[in-house]
């Protein structure tokens, strides 16, 4: 069993490796089904370009993601939210946006989502 101490320490190194900043602009579908993207807010987030396809951590499933996204636990994201990547290691680089591909998997220490890249 993880201690709430080791738990504690496990999440402020997950959060000290974060090196990237991301908005996040959450997808909304109203009652009439039309679809917007709510209030968009920026975060701290770990950056990862895959080759197209990753093992989602099961012996039998392969993700589909051009990128997995690590955020701190008390970040709200969801299926089908946008998100662009503004900086990586404290500098500007120019934005990549993606959208949310799969149901974010909570982790002990940090939030992972798959991302697929976006062309507008």
């Amino acid at each position: 069993m993880i201690t709430s101490a080791a738990r504690a320490f496990m999440r402020n190194t997950q959060v000290r490796s974060m090196q990237h900043t991301c908005r996040i602009e959450p997808y909304v579908v109203a009652g009439d089904g039309t679809v917007s993207y709510g209030d968009a807010f920026e975060t701290i987030c770990g950056f990862n370009s895959t080759n197209g396809s990753h093992n989602s951590g099961s012996l039998y499933e392969t993700a589909e993601a051009d990128a997995t996204l690590r955020l701190p636990l008390d970040t709200y994201i969801g299926v089908k939210d946008r998100v662009t990547i503004l900086t990586a290691y404290g500098e500007e680089i120019e934005p990549r946006m993606f959208e949310v591909s799969r149901i974010p998997d909570p982790g002990p220490s940090a939030i992972v989502a798959d991302l697929m890249e976006i062309y507008l």
